[in-house]
């Protein structure tokens, strides 16, 4: 087959899981609210740390292990049922009250977290071989606006209309379940390809991947930079109570921002110093974290604007480093254990971010922490660039 006849980057499957990745990711970018609506039921910051990191717990946990049990027999009815056990949960949100209220909670993110490690685990394997040679940091570019347009629409629709519509965070959460919904729709134009069989990584072959791939230093950054941004998200709203600026204008402005980022700059991605971008981007967040925290009120705009290039530019250069550097052969299985480095960041960021606030630090030391992290992301990938020159 010739070069021109081979599939492009918008291939129709690539098209029709990023809409399924959207629908899947608003059950998350919902819970932007979430640690505010557990200050306001009373329940103390180590128990709303601890909430907010089960779901991300139950997916690094659950991720290989479910993967393998699943997947091997075809991934459409796996996908379908994790969808069904996720339109549930979110269901379940307005009924829970009461003394128990904690535990409840700590059950349904546990549950959560399941389902979303078998849906990401079905849609990344599919979207890893939906992706042409040459064209990495430009395909997960496109594909992480799947993450992206959830956190640019629910929060300014929620803080505007949603949650006075509603009534409240438990029903704005189980409003979501219509998306589940719509995921099941999309999954019937998908099924021939879902239906099909995989091989899926192993523990060992994680294990390797993440010892003896020689991309420990990528991981590593990818994790650092995932607990910046997981800090982000779930404080931002703690952080504006105190400053008085808007929350919904950082979500809106920043995934706007990233958006135009990725889809303006898309074709030149690929061609740009991967190195010398991540270490002026690391940089250039760190400022903005301090911004945040110590800033004056007017600068918010400018700040959230320049974190918004930073994340557009920063994630798909590490994400490329991984595809790049790895054969096709180990390709799925580096993906996934960056995959789990973004997990296992989903686990620590809450539970950092709780006790920062516990310690007495308030809103302010969680984005210092915040500004500490991404500048050991941009450390590691220096000592990752000497690794490989020598």
């Amino acid at each position: 087959m010739s070069s021109d006849s081979r599939p492009g980057l918008l291939s129709r499957d690539f098209i029709l899981l990023s809409c399924l990745a959207v629908c899947s990711n608003s059950h998350i970018a919902v819970f932007y609210c979430f640690e505010q609506w557990l200050e306001g039921v009373g329940v103390s910051p180590n128990w709303r740390g601890v909430l907010i990191s089960a779901m991300f717990l139950m997916v690094l946990l659950g991720r290989v292990p479910l993967s393998l049990l699943l997947l091997r027999g075809g991934r459409l009815a796996t996908l379908a049922c994790s969808t069904l056990i996720l339109i549930g949960v979110m269901l379940a949100y307005p009924f829970v009250r009461g003394a128990y209220l904690a535990e409840i909670v700590l059950l349904l993110r546990v549950v959560q977290g399941m389902a979303v490690a078998v849906q990401s685990s079905c849609v990344v394997s599919v979207l890893v071989s939906c992706i042409p040679p040459g064209q990495s940091a430009r395909g997960f570019a496109l594909f992480s606006l799947t993450i992206l347009l959830p956190y640019s629409i629910i929060p300014a629709a929620a803080e505007h209309i949603l949650l006075p519509l509603f009534g409240g965070e438990p029903y704005l959460f189980a409003s979501t379940a219509v998306l589940g919904i719509i995921s099941l729709l999309m999954m019937i134009p998908l099924a021939p390809r879902l239906k099909t069989s995989e091989m899926v990584p192993d523990l060992s072959g994680l294990w390797r991947a993440m010892t003896h791939s020689g991309l420990m230093y990528v991981y590593l950054s990818s994790l650092l930079f995932s607990i910046m941004t997981i800090l982000a998200i779930f404080f931002m709203k703690g952080l504006c109570s105190v400053t008085g600026a808007r929350p919904e204008w950082f979500f809106t402005l920043y995934t706007v921002t990233i958006i135009l980022v990725r889809v303006l700059g898309n074709s030149r991605l690929d061609a740009l110093p991967h190195y010398r971008v991540i270490f002026v981007c690391a940089a250039g967040l760190a400022l903005c974290m301090l911004g945040y925290a110590w800033g004056p009120l007017w600068a918010f705009i400018p700040i959230t604007l320049a974190y918004g290039v930073g994340l557009g530019l920063l994630y798909p250069m590490l994400a490329a480093l991984v595809y790049d550097r790895s054969t096709p052969a180990t390709r799925s299985v580096n993906s996934n254990a960056m995959m789990c480095a973004f997990d296992a960041s989903g686990t620590l960021a809450p539970l950092l971010g709780g006790l920062v606030v516990h310690a007495g630090f308030g809103y302010r030391g969680v984005f210092v922490v915040t500004a500490v992290s991404i500048t050991l992301c941009g450390l590691c990938m220096l000592i990752d660039k000497v690794r490989n020159r020598n």
